[in-house]
């Protein structure tokens, strides 16, 4: 087994995008990360949603075990379309990999987010304060609807192929 590809999804988002990985890299291992199980290849693609600018606890427990390991970190977040605030998160997570896992390539996209973001962006607005902040949030709520997209997916595998090369 040359890839493994272990992921982490709370809506959707991330799942979509492995499953497109899994499809372009068929004999790769893919597996959510509750059902990972056994030994990990060389290279692998962890996929993480994010959470307050960073991955998930679960994500977090499970970097131990990619100790030796050449890693490519891909992600979804409700915020950005900012390759540096996407780099950011990258950066808070791949602070916590093993001294020896070797982070190599990186991809984040936007997600869409659930239906009780917008809805607290919406009670937002009866704030006179807060008013031109909630409509900043829901156009990114609105925009961030559609993703990840085929564009998205195609995007996150043609730079994983180019890094499989490598």
């Amino acid at each position: 087994m040359e890839l493994s590809i272990v992921y982490d999804s709370r809506t959707g988002n991330t799942a979509f995008l492995a499953r497109e990985l899994a499809r372009a890299f068929p004999a790769a291992y893919c597996r959510r990360l509750e059902e990972a199980e056994g030994p990990l290849a060389r290279r692998v693609c962890l996929g993480f949603w994010t959470d307050k600018g960073t991955c998930s606890e679960a994500v977090r427990a499970f970097l131990p075990a990619l100790a030796g390991r050449r890693i490519f970190l891909f992600g979804t977040a409700g915020f950005g379309l900012s390759q540096a605030y996407f780099a950011q998160i990258i950066q808070r997570v791949a602070a916590q990999l093993p001294a020896d896992a070797r982070m190599e390539e990186w991809f984040m996209c936007q997600g869409r987010m659930g239906d009780g973001v917008r809805q607290r962006y919406e009670a937002m607005l009866a704030d006179p304060a807060a008013e031109a902040k909630a409509r900043q949030l829901l156009e990114n709520f609105h925009s961030a609807a559609s993703h990840p997209d085929r564009a998205d997916a195609a995007a996150l595998v043609e730079k994983v192929r180019r890094w499989m090369e490598r």
